[in-house]
């Protein structure tokens, strides 16, 4: 009946808290429901009235009416609970002089101490407590944390060392039991944790190969113990093997050791997600794309929404030149999340490698479905939106959406959104920075822009290559051979951390110690080793400013360096296709289209939106008078810029004159007329012509 009544009390205090309240006080302190009715009622006093000194009065009568081992425990509890831990060490303490071989006591005293501050009470009540009883795991696990608190590695190893279970080294013996087995192991992992925290990595690995060791012993004693106590120290092994793999893979100590390690980890946890990434990074990163990609697939099948295996998939698309498939993976995530901006930036930029970006517009709209009305859009969103904004030839648009993405300053994308901004102001309409601009006037103030923002660049290297490129478009001879030096500079500070790395030497590659030296070397056929590491960006600011200093020969060399690699991913990816694109302009110069084909071909495979390559596609029909075939080439630049270039419109127009195709003639130059009235020549040249051809 008390029992009911008790059930019935808790039910009550939804509505009715101080009924609930007098029917736990009419349960008689003889009842042997006393206990649970008064821990009702401190519940009803602490949780429904935040009235903390009733809940603890509710334990101290408790006390008063069965002063047992149970009773101090639960008012130490309360004590606890409410922030007095003075009060709840002498409860416990009392608790403990009724049960004096109660370690769990033990615990819960030198803990409340701890609360108190009161470190050295708290060190000497746990050294009196091992010292009584060394076999506690608890007691010295706290001890050696309290000494690790403190700041004295040494004596917090030197109290696990102590510990029965290491000393004893029973590993391996049967008769022994399943808790010291992993009281071992638990000492052994604290034991690396602290020479971690003390930058020891060397003992702390130590530390972890042997608590290897010792759960594989706890693993072997696994029969007879619950399916969940299996699980749990199979996952405890997992966890141990990944920690071992992520310390071989730190600074390539052994990448060996760490696939072994990883895979271990997998055996003993088949579903463990961490290991499975790991082993796609390391797969990744050693060129090995078939294993990492089959381990992401893998990872997928256990996790279908693990953003990072999508993201490193896209990525072995991407180097596969299989940019639709790319561009599926990260539209899965879009789907699932339309605010996931990081997603959003990489499939923008694979789009364009598709020759898809239409497919962009659609993400943006799902995306600012789930802003709120005059919400400032996220700087990611703002970086997408003005990539697309930029591949479209929309540099209006770009420019403010670069420029509202780049504020706050903090924000990850800020530096990405200024960089955007400079390369825009540097070459507007994606117009290649080695050819003379139409609009000089205008490309003084854009340049005027660029060196501002170029002093809020805060990566080094990345502030020197555009600060180059400032140098670069300037097109002046003193501005060309600073341009020169600088580049020179970084390149050679690239060649020289491949030495220091165990690459070529220094004597071996003097090439870039200074611009007389490389130009000796770079004579060599812009021949390169496959395991050169080249700085790209500088490679094409070099070659650039010589083109622009009319020293052809040498920007080619330079060019042919470049020509010999494959970019490994999309931030390379646009260096190398600016590289192209000049070498490929240099042999159109020099009559060699067939070279220059073969490389506009490779810009095209890369990136099915670069416009510039099938413009320069089109000059090479057109100067072997083969217009249709160029005007097919024009047709297509004209169409990737949105029929927004006048002088691809006008390229267009007049090699569909030249083809005979008149009525398309007269259309493209409508369209160039119409946003560009006063373009130069097109109406006397090839408007007017086009419409005679057509009259009777």
């Amino acid at each position: 009946m008390l029992r009911i009544n008790i059930a019935h009390a808790m039910i009550v205090a939804r509505t009715d808290i101080e009924g609930a309240l007098e029917i736990l006080r009419q349960v008689p302190a003889k009842s042997e429901f006393f206990l649970a009715a008064k821990s009702r009622m401190a519940n009803i006093y602490l949780v429904h009235r935040q009235n903390r000194r009733m809940f603890a009065k509710c334990f101290e009568e408790l006390v008063e009416s069965f002063p047992s081992v149970q009773s101090y425990i639960h008012l130490g509890e309360a004590y606890t609970a409410v922030q007095e831990p003075e009060k709840a060490i002498t409860a416990f303490e009392k608790a403990r002089a009724m049960d004096p071989n109660n370690a769990e006591l033990a615990v819960r005293i030198g803990r409340a101490l701890v609360t108190t501050h009161d470190y050295q009470r708290a060190l000497r009540y746990y050294r009196d407590a091992v010292a009584a009883d060394g076999t506690k795991f608890n007691l010295r696990q706290d001890l050696a944390t309290l000494y690790w608190r403190l700041g004295d590695i040494e004596k917090a190893i030197g109290v696990l060392r102590d510990a029965p279970v290491l000393t004893k080294q029973a590993t391996g013996n049967a008769s022994e039991d399943m808790e010291s087995a992993v009281e071992r192991v638990n000492a052994t992992l604290m034991m690396c944790k602290i020479y971690r925290s003390a930058g020891d990595l060397r003992s702390a690995t130590e530390a972890l190969i042997q608590a290897r060791v010792f759960q594989i012993n706890v693993l072997s004693k696994l029969r007879g113990e619950t399916a969940e106590t299996g699980i749990q120290q199979r996952g405890i092994a997992a966890g141990i093997c990944l920690e071992l793999g992520e310390y071989y893979t730190s600074n390539n100590q052994s990448i060996e050791k760490a696939l072994t390690f990883f895979n271990e980890a997998l055996r003993h946890d088949e579903a463990n997600e961490r290991a499975m990434l790991a082993l796609a990074r390391l797969y990744l990163n050693r060129g090995e794309i078939e294993s990492c990609e089959q381990q992401c697939n893998a990872l997928l099948r256990v996790n279908q929404a693990c953003e990072e295996a999508i993201m490193i998939l896209a990525d072995i698309m991407y180097r596969k030149n299989r940019f639709d498939d790319a561009a599926h993976h990260f539209m899965q995530l879009l789907e699932k999340k339309p605010d996931n901006f990081k997603t959003m930036v990489e499939y923008v930029m694979l789009l364009r490698r598709a020759g898809r970006l239409d497919d962009a517009l659609p993400v943006f709209a799902n995306a600012e479905k789930l802003m709120r009305p005059g919400q400032k859009p996220d700087p990611g969103f703002s970086f997408a939106r003005g990539l697309y904004h930029r591949y479209t030839n929309n540099n209006s648009d770009a420019l403010k959406d670069f420029n509202n993405g780049r504020l706050p300053k903090d924000n990850p994308y800020s530096q990405r959104c200024l960089e955007a901004m400079i390369e825009v102001y540097i070459m507007p309409d994606n117009e290649n920075i080695w050819e003379d601009s139409e609009n000089r006037d205008e490309m003084t103030e854009n340049l005027r822009t660029a060196e501002k923002l170029v002093r809020e660049v805060a990566h080094p290297e990345r502030r020197g290559i555009l600060e180059g490129y400032c140098l670069v478009a300037g097109k002046k001879k003193d501005t060309l051979e600073r341009a020169v030096n600088r580049f020179f500079e970084l390149v050679a500070a690239t060649e020289q951390q491949q030495a220091a790395e165990g690459g070529k030497g220094a004597a071996a590659k003097p090439a870039a110690a200074s611009p007389s030296t490389s130009d000796a070397a770079a004579a060599d056929e812009g021949v390169t080793s496959s395991s050169e590491k080249l700085n790209v960006p500088a490679l094409v600011g070099l070659a650039t400013a010589l083109q622009i200093m009319r020293q052809t020969p040498k920007a080619r060399n330079h060019l042919k360096r470049i020509a010999k690699g494959t970019p490994q991913n999309v931030d390379e990816a646009d260096h190398y296709e600016r590289g192209w694109l000049l070498l490929a302009d240099v042999y159109i110069q020099n009559g060699k289209y067939d070279l220059a084909q073969e490389l506009l071909k490779r810009a095209i495979q890369n990136n099915k939106s670069c416009c510039r390559a099938w413009e320069y596609m089109g000059l090479i029909f057109e100067k072997e008078q083969s217009y249709k075939d160029a005007a097919d080439c024009y047709e297509n630049a004209w169409k990737l810029v949105k029929e927004s270039d006048p002088s691809i419109g006008y390229k267009l127009a007049f090699n569909f004159l030249k083809a005979r195709k008149f009525v398309q003639s007269i259309d493209v130059c409508h369209k160039v007329l119409t946003s560009h009235p006063s373009y130069p020549k097109i109406r006397k040249e090839v408007l007017d012509r086009a419409r005679s051809m057509l009259r009777p």
